[in-house]
């Protein structure tokens, strides 16, 4: 029989919002060390629901090959190209990188530069996954993904927003999902 008195949640019944505390990543949301080489760029967005409302306690891992389109492993004072950022109490993060060149597919074509996306969020059992591409990059009309993306492909790219800077907000559910990848 319960008593009256209530029961808070505890970490076995609930996904979150644990991720900041129990997993920070000593490089936060730098993906590659001060000098690395290429173009210094910092990605920043929103992450909502379906209603469009922010979630505030989601972690999402960022993954992805340098400059010349190679994934490399740790370097001195990073582990070159992965990056962990937290959403902020709006939704907000940001990844500070550099911009990455294109990749060989598991078919040898090269692919368009991007950025893997993995999103762990409360009441998600199961994590997501996703690609960021640039606008400004004429590559993206050959990529695989985006073309099997068809008219939501718009989702997966980031657009610039000044000298460095780029947008690219992730929405879970409704109108605008993003396109998320069945891996």
């Amino acid at each position: 029989m319960m008593s009256d008195s209530k029961v808070g949640l505890t970490s076995s019944q609930t996904i979150g919002p644990f991720f900041k505390y129990g997993l920070a990543w000593q490089d936060g949301e730098q993906a590659f060390p001060e000098g690395a080489t290429g173009t210094a760029i910092e990605i920043s967005g929103t992450l909502v629901d379906g209603a469009g409302k922010p979630i505030s306690d989601a972690m999402i891992e960022f993954w992805q090959a340098d400059a010349t389109g190679n994934f490399g492993g740790p370097t001195q004072g990073s582990c070159a190209g992965f990056a962990r950022a937290y959403t902020n109490p709006q939704g907000g993060f940001v990844l500070r990188t550099r911009k990455p060149g294109p990749v060989a597919g598991a078919d040898g074509k090269l692919q368009a530069p991007h950025i893997l996306v993995c999103l762990f969020s409360r009441g998600m059992l199961k994590h997501l996954f996703t690609h960021i591409y640039f606008g400004d990059e004429p590559a993206n009309g050959q990529d695989p993904v985006l073309r099997a993306a068809g008219a939501r492909a718009e989702t997966l790219i980031a657009r610039p927003a000044g000298a460095g800077k780029y947008a690219w907000d992730m929405v879970l559910q409704g109108e605008r999902e993003t396109v998320f990848l069945d891996l």
